[in-house]
């Protein structure tokens, strides 16, 4: 007995080193997803938080960039972290039989992705395994480090993605006795002192990412079913394709045999529920519910052990998975298949660099802005080393690039190099070329650049409710957010404006350019009042609105978040 339990040891590490070699290849020779690149940008730009997610994937790129200056660098820590957790996970759910563990484990689409990628997803999978790991040593021992630690862990998960929240919040549910211990309320505190300098962040910045999660990722035209049916088929294609239905009917008949036990179980299925209940709401991202898999497995591993029958098809299903990974990680290095970019798109992956490249040869030493294309902007930057900045019009989410105003400042007046991805869009002297993975580009040449990107707009009314087709006169404040004077016409052939938009939901309503001529218009460091005048819809019923600076050629800027607007 006991040289089986060092031989089964022996083969989970062996598994995990052959896992881990796998990993660090796959890392090599596969191209930055276009999210990667943006979280790239994030470890170049070290701060407590982003427009879209919090810091902790880009400290672990910055760590693995400055020792390798490469893709392999960029997700280094990743898959030593992926490692880590499968390593952690076989200890939480005592592994007897690696080859079992690894049939459910290696062969679900999330280990295959997530088993290399950078993505904020990865580090929140390791925090996790890491407070079910403390969280099962403090219900032996109400211990005060303990504690602490725990509180420290919570911090890390939420530090990597919000939705940690939940985890914590469904193992508080499966156990409110922890509401009467001092254990606790220790943790909570270590936690919350951990998530100051992110919360001081959030003030500063008026909370970007709580803005971008709660309304502006679900800006668009509500479709319940279609939300839910592909909730329901992604869920099955993360967590499988093959194994899904092993691990989801585990789960159903997992018999919690304790505390800890339970905590997996509220975990799996109330995220899961939770996530359901969202598509009531909008679109829920396929790796929103990532932080399941660890008690999927554990809980799955569990009902399957000792089970020889069930162990055989495990393994059939598990051997015609890795065929099929197999292909897929071939194909996310070269395009083998060449299939119909309207069937399966990952020209994200191909052909960058070169790409790249050709961009920096015809920028000709000026410097590159991107029109609503920040990923690309980021992956111009990885593969060439030179700056370059990204601008998004109303139309568009706002991004990190927005919050790194210094970029936009340093282009004012000088010759620039305009890149756009739109092929209707109205470029100076429009000009394309087509790159390896059949991606085209236009772009075009202007001598004296302006924008007001970064200025802001505050309505001076708090509820906008009017009458409809009527028109108003709306009082405005425009916000300098530079120290010196803006002039809007020092570029004579790029008048400045200002316009509004009215939206029913993603439906394009109005676009109305208002009677006030804001060019010669001077702005002083505290800002300046002005007022604009609209036509409001001739439907009653509730419109998203906002108002835009425009100047000249360039689509009008995301100056102000969308405000809800009531017409009766």
């Amino acid at each position: 007995m006991l040289n089986e339990t060092k031989d089964n040891k022996r083969l989970l590490l062996y598994l995990l080193i052959g896992w881990m070699v796998l990993n660090f290849i796959q890392a090599a020779v596969t191209g930055l997803f276009n999210d990667e690149a943006l979280f790239w940008m994030y470890g170049q730009h070290p701060a407590w938080g982003y427009y879209e997610n919090p810091p902790m994937a880009g400290i672990f790129i910055r760590a693995g960039y400055e020792l390798f200056h490469s893709e392999f660098g960029v997700r280094l820590f990743f898959v030593i972290l992926n490692t880590l957790s499968f390593y952690l996970v076989a200890r939480l759910a005592a592994v007897k039989d690696p080859l079992l563990y690894a049939a459910l484990g290696f062969t679900t689409l999330i280990a295959q992705l997530w088993g290399f990628m950078a993505a904020p997803d990865t580090a929140l999978l390791f925090f996790t395994i890491l407070f079910f790991l403390v969280y099962k040593k403090l219900l032996g021992k109400d211990d005060i480090l303990l504690a602490a630690l725990w509180g420290m862990v919570m911090a890390a998960m939420i530090y990597c993605k919000y939705n940690g929240i939940l985890v914590i919040l469904f193992t508080i549910m499966s156990n409110y006795r922890l509401l009467k211990k001092r254990s606790f309320y220790i943790a909570a505190v270590s936690g919350l002192i951990c998530r100051i300098p992110h919360i001081l962040w959030s003030f500063r910045n008026d909370h970007p990412t709580a803005y971008y999660h709660l309304f502006e990722i679900n800006f668009g035209q509500f479709n319940f079913l279609k939300y839910f049916s592909e909730y329901i088929t992604v869920q099955i294609a993360i967590y499988g394709p093959l194994m899904a239905f092993v691990l989801f009917r585990a789960m159903i008949v997992f018999k919690p045999e304790n505390t800890f036990d339970k905590s997996l179980k509220f975990t799996a299925i109330g995220m899961l529920l939770f996530f359901m209940a969202f598509t009531f709401r909008g679109k829920v991202e396929p790796n929103w519910t990532i932080p399941v898999f660890v008690p999927l497995l554990i809980m799955g591993y569990r009902t399957c052990e000792g089970k020889i029958k069930l162990r055989k098809w495990i393994m059939a299903m598990a051997v015609i998975s890795l065929v099929f990974m197999a292909g897929l990680r071939i194909y996310l290095v070269y395009d083998y298949l060449k299939l119909p970019r309207d069937l399966v798109n990952l020209s994200e992956l191909y052909g960058w660099k070169k790409w790249a490249n050709e961009v920096e040869k015809k920028s000709g030493g000026r410097p590159v802005l991107f029109l609503n294309s920040c990923m690309r902007a980021s992956k111009y930057i990885f593969y060439t080393g030179k700056p370059a900045y990204d601008m998004e019009d109303y139309t568009a989410q706002r991004t990190q690039y927005y919050y790194w105003s210094d970029a936009e400042k340093s282009l004012q007046g000088r010759e620039i190099m305009v890149i756009d991805f739109m092929p209707w869009r109205w470029l100076p002297g429009k000009k394309a070329f087509e790159s390896d993975n059949h991606m085209i580009t236009w772009y075009g040449y202007w001598p004296d650049f302006r924008s007001h990107y970064k200025l802001g707009l505050e309505l001076k009314l708090k509820k906008l409710r009017f009458p409809a087709n009527s028109t108003i006169t709306l009082p405005l404040t425009i916000i300098n957010p530079y120290n010196e004077t803006i002039r809007f016409n020092e570029n004579k052939c790029m008048p400045t404006w200002l316009v509004c938009h009215i939206h029913y939901k993603d439906k394009f309503v109005a676009r109305m350019m208002p009677s006030t001529d804001i060019t010669n218009m001077v702005i002083p460091g505290a800002g300046k009042d002005t007022s604009i005048r609209f036509l409001t819809p001739s439907l009653p019923g509730n419109y998203y609105f906002c108002v835009s600076v425009s100047s000249g050629w360039l689509p009008p800027a995301r100056n102000m978040n969308y405000q809800m607007m009531e017409i009766y």
